[in-house]
């Protein structure tokens, strides 16, 4: 196996592993009770803030932020908007 093939099964390696850690998260943020949600949605707001930040002072590719900021928004989307009852599932 010569080193291209090598990276593309590491990195395909890599994709079916965060495919499956995020459909466990979106099963745990479905599933969370309306008083948890805020909470959660709080934390995460401030944690992907502060990843945020990091990202822009670094030297990461452009893919990886917009990466970043796309799953982001997917997140925030199961969690829902304040207030809302029924978040959308992605």
């Amino acid at each position: 196996m010569d080193e291209l093939e090598s990276l593309r099964d590491q990195i395909n390696e890599l994709q079916g592993s965060l495919l499956a850690m995020e459909c466990f998260m979106n099963s745990l943020s479905q599933s969370l009770s309306a008083d948890a949600r805020p909470v959660v949605r709080a934390s995460y707001a401030s944690e992907s803030e502060a990843f945020r930040a990091a990202l822009m002072s670094s030297t990461a590719p452009e893919a990886t932020v917009d990466a970043f900021e796309r799953d982001v928004q997917r997140a925030i989307q199961v969690l829902g908007e304040p207030g809302e009852e029924n978040p959308v599932s992605s």
